[in-house]
């Protein structure tokens, strides 16, 4: 088999002629006014002939080189540059391939003329041309040549019936850029927190809509119902019915309560003191350990054991977008409580190693 490429040269001769430049003179008879034309010879220098243009041999590309039965390859361009990819890196090439001299695939015109951008994994076969693109370095062109059944046995493109056994591809690659693993990585955790940063801004922007809203429904709510509540650093609004004369509970204390839990608009959703709810027991949970609402846990350690109060807790120190059962998204629920019990925190003794 023909091995080589014979690249096809045009040479074009300039041939330059010097011409005299030929000035006519006026010469007037005796005895007449007009004036008569009088002939002149030119004198014309002789041109040297141009020598005839030596023959010339059309360049020849070098042999290629086999890289296994199934890929050899050559180098068209091969520049003194660096990184070569390698497994994990993220390449950038202008790829062409041909088969029988019928185009099979042409990245410049599927891209909109630019390159097509992919990650660099093991060849998965012996023949693959990431064997051949990984000697490669940006700015290197390389023609690859292929075994066509090796290529299509491990494709999920279907064989065209005008390729033959022993038939080849050819691959015309031009490697443009090489992004490392490690730059990929950087660059994936960059788009990653850029990613995280934007939903938490946009969810900012949301949950301070949905606080606006709800902090004007509370106030008509108020004002309406004529309340002057306290409020917790957290935001949840309370008011202290019946004040006990009993100690206020610390984190990691249990309290054991009774309550009736409410919408705005008065509806039931919870309650352990009604027996519609099938749930009359007292509950009790420790304090501060996120075993209840946010607007729960905070406003619990305001009241003195016997208190009697009522809690206006935002949505977003409830159920938030969530909800719960009967209770919608981004509700603002009303909860009647009393603190019945106080079960002071064990401490564990601390045993000293000695």
């Amino acid at each position: 088999m023909l091995r080589t490429i014979k690249l096809v040269g045009l040479l074009s001769i300039i041939s330059t002629v010097a011409f005299a430049q030929i000035k006519p003179t006026l010469n007037s008879k005796p005895g007449t006014n007009a004036a008569q034309p009088v002939k002149v010879t030119p004198k014309l220098n002789p041109v040297p002939a141009l020598p005839a243009p030596k023959p010339q041999a059309a360049p020849t590309m070098p042999a290629m080189k086999k890289i296994n039965a199934n890929l050899e390859y050559v180098f068209m361009v091969d520049k003194p540059s660096s990184p070569k990819p390698k497994e994990g890196d993220q390449i950038k090439v202008h790829l062409l391939s041909v088969v029988n001299n019928r185009l099979m695939f042409n990245s410049r015109a599927t891209n909109k003329n630019k390159p097509i951008e992919f990650g660099i994994n093991k060849p998965a076969f012996k023949g693959d041309i990431i064997e051949a693109i990984t000697l490669m370095t940006p700015g290197d062109s390389m023609i690859c040549m292929a075994d066509a059944d090796a290529v299509f046995s491990n494709s999920k493109t279907k064989k065209p019936d005008f390729i033959k056994k022993g038939d080849k591809v050819f691959y015309f690659i031009k490697l443009v850029s090489v992004k490392t693993k490690e730059e990929v990585q950087k660059e994936q955790q960059a788009a990653f927190q850029k990613q995280i940063r934007e939903q938490l801004d946009k969810q900012f922007k949301e949950e301070a809509k949905i606080a606006a809203k709800e902090e004007k429904e509370l106030q008509a709510y108020f004002t309406k119902k004529n309340i002057n509540p306290l409020k917790t650093p957290l935001g949840t609004y309370y008011t202290i019915n019946e004040k006990g004369d009993g100690a206020i509970p610390k984190t990691g204390d249990t309290v054991v309560m009774n309550y009736t839990g409410k919408l705005m608009d008065g509806t039931k959703f919870d309650s352990n003191e009604d027996t519609t709810f099938h749930h009359v027991q007292p509950f009790e949970f420790p304090l501060g350990a996120n075993r209840v609402i946010k607007g729960w846990d905070e406003t619990i350690g305001f009241l003195p054991l016997n208190s009697r109060a009522t809690f206006y807790i935002p949505s977003r120190n409830g159920y938030g977008p969530q909800g719960q059962a009967k209770i919608p998204a981004n509700s603002i629920l009303v909860f009647d409580v009393q603190l019945n019990n106080i079960k002071p925190k064990i401490e564990t003794p601390k045993t000293e190693i000695k």
